[in-house]
């Protein structure tokens, strides 16, 4: 087994927390080290970060606004946020992708039952739900389908 190949077996292991009895040399180490830190500088870990004072809010509904997180365009989905203010309601509205809710801060009324803050809310492609009201404000996380702008949703209604 050459250097290379027993230092990268050392490192596959250790990832692997199954380490040798005997650790490696201080040298063999040091050189484990140094890969480890060069792996990470060469590859972010990160794809795409967006801090919590970034992005815009837009207006969607009376009410309600929400900030585009992630927009996949060939999936046509995104993640956003969406802030409710006291007495905002989302329409009924069909799902054309699956859909994921999480309750950040407040509560949302669905169907009669109340969501609270750290409560998930999941909804299949196909199904129609009723009105989301939020008697007292709320925030959440959906990720689902990309939500139309807001002339879009003004001509469904009309």
């Amino acid at each position: 087994m050459s250097k290379l190949d027993r230092e990268q077996a050392l490192l596959l292991m250790s990832l692997a927390n199954d380490l040798p009895e005997a650790l490696p040399n201080a040298a063999v180490s040091a050189r484990i080290h140094s890969r480890i830190l060069a792996s990470i500088d060469a590859e972010p870990l990160v794809g795409h970060a967006l801090r919590s004072d970034e992005g815009d809010w837009a207006p969607l509904l009376p009410g309600i606004t929400i900030k585009t997180l992630l927009k996949d365009a060939a999936r046509g989905s995104q993640t956003t946020l969406w802030r409710l203010q006291p007495g905002a309601c989302v329409p009924p509205h069909p799902h054309s992708r699956d859909e994921e809710c999480l309750v950040l801060e407040g509560s949302i009324i669905l169907a009669g039952v109340e969501y609270r803050a750290g409560d998930f809310v999941f909804a299949r492609a196909g199904e129609r739900h009723g009105e989301i009201s939020s008697p007292n404000g709320a925030l959440f996380l959906i990720r689902g389908e990309s939500v139309p702008d807001a002339s879009v949703l003004a001509q469904l209604r009309s």
